[in-house]
């Protein structure tokens, strides 16, 4: 018995490769992270609203959105706005203002506020928030300079708050981000607030662009915290206004969007090595690793049970014929039930055995007798008794009744396998 070692490194190393595959980091384990918005996702369309997310091989039209989504970029290493399956581009929060005013596009830009230690350590601390001066400078890249923005204290703050129609609601944020009032220009009109500052603000300049200035009330992790989640609800209902159909848009990519829905939507364009990539990215890669491990297991399990070809030696002879003195002797037990069948049988395996000893033209009468005079010169006893049960068999067998055959059979099986016809 073959030792089990190499098949249990085989399946260790099996287990280690769908570890990898499963294991690895995938393009869209941010956006499930506590500063990611699938869980802002998930709670708009359970109430009703639907949501769609951004494609970076698919270009949005202005006419099947009510409201899109932004997060403000930051050139800052250590960012962790959430930018959730892909990286915004190079368009900046300057062209997403210029689309809301050109395509009457309500437009939520929100402010960064954690780096991304807080994914790799799963803890969010105030060394972890983003220095203000950081976030000030990109507000001043995209003509918001005028707009600062304040922390409260390291702890969180409470507010009641409410839009419009909808009820006051209670919100919860850990050192709340807010605008600070006074920096807010004439033509500012604060939304919703809290004691500490403005949270939502709109400009007279940009009617169409809301900003947001605490992105923990639309995250994951922020939507747990006291009714931040019904807030959420309210802002979305509120920026789409009364009676719309059409769905939330969170944009992760920035990408310009069409005036109209485009009629051919798989339109060509230009192929490149990035689309050869796209053929190995996860899932993909884990059927690719899963076929792989499998044809290797084949290959492996093939040369382990058959091995390499054996070489021919002067056993497998004797083998060979042991096993052929077998055959011939089931296949006589087979035709037992048929005298005529076994005279016929008896007498072609001698004609064939004269043949191989004489040569051919030797299966004939003839050439039984000479096969037995050559069997006689070496044993005469076995000879003869090889002769009498094959004649007895060859001449009466049809006449023979079944035990009678049955018992000449056995006599006639024995002695063919006594006999040595070996050349010379």
């Amino acid at each position: 018995m073959r030792s089990a070692a190499p098949v249990l490194i085989l399946l260790l190393l099996v287990g280690l490769a769908a570890l990898a595959l499963f294991g690895m980091p995938r393009d869209n384990d941010f956006d499930h992270s506590p500063l990611g918005s699938r869980g802002l996702q998930v709670w708009l369309e359970a109430k009703g609203i639907p949501v769609i997310r951004s494609d970076p091989h698919f270009v949005r039209a202005r006419a099947e959105i009510s409201v899109r989504m932004l997060f403000l970029p930051i050139s800052e290493i250590e960012t962790a706005a959430p930018a959730g399956e892909e990286k915004t581009g190079e368009v900046s929060p300057e062209d997403w203002a210029y689309e809301a005013v050109n395509h009457g596009l309500p437009t939520l830009i929100v402010m960064p506020k954690w780096r991304g230690s807080v994914l790799r350590d799963g803890i969010a601390g105030q060394s972890d928030l983003l220095a203000l001066p950081a976030i000030q400078e990109s507000l001043n890249r995209v003509e918001l300079s005028s707009k600062h923005l304040s922390r409260n204290a390291p702890e969180f703050e409470e507010a009641q708050v409410g839009l419009k129609q909808f009820q006051q609601m209670k919100i919860a944020l850990y050192q709340a981000q807010t605008f600070d009032r006074e920096s807010l220009s004439d033509d500012c009109k604060e939304i919703v607030g809290m004691p500490s500052g403005a949270l939502l603000v709109r400009c007279d300049d940009n009617p169409d662009v809301y900003l947001l200035s605490d992105p923990d009330l639309v995250t994951n992790h922020g939507l747990a915290l006291a009714d931040n989640a019904s807030f959420a609800v309210a802002l979305f209902e509120y920026l789409r206004g009364v009676g719309e159909t059409r769905p939330v848009y969170i944009d992760t990519t920035g990408a310009p969007l069409d005036d109209k829905k485009p009629v051919d939507e798989g339109r060509s364009y230009e192929r490149s090595g990035s689309d050869l990539k796209r053929f190995f990215a996860y899932p993909l890669s884990a059927i690719w690793g899963t076929l792989f491990v499998v044809v290797a297991i084949c290959f492996w399990r093939g040369f382990w049970r058959f091995g390499p070809p054996l070489k021919d030696s002067s056993g497998n002879i004797e083998l060979s014929k042991s096993a052929a003195i077998e055959a011939t002797a089931r296949l006589l037990r087979l035709s037992g039930n048929d005298g005529r069948m076994v005279s016929q049988f008896v007498l072609h395996l001698l004609a064939d055995k004269a043949q191989l000893l004489c040569g051919p033209g030797a299966g004939n009468e003839a050439g039984i007798d000479r096969l037995f005079k050559r069997l006689a010169r070496r044993d005469h006893a076995a000879a003869q008794a090889l002769h009498s049960s094959a004649q007895a068999l060859i001449d009466r067998g049809h006449l023979m009744k079944s035990a009678d055959l049955h018992r000449n059979l056995e006599t006639f099986r024995k002695s063919l396998g006594s006999v040595d016809f070996g050349s010379g």
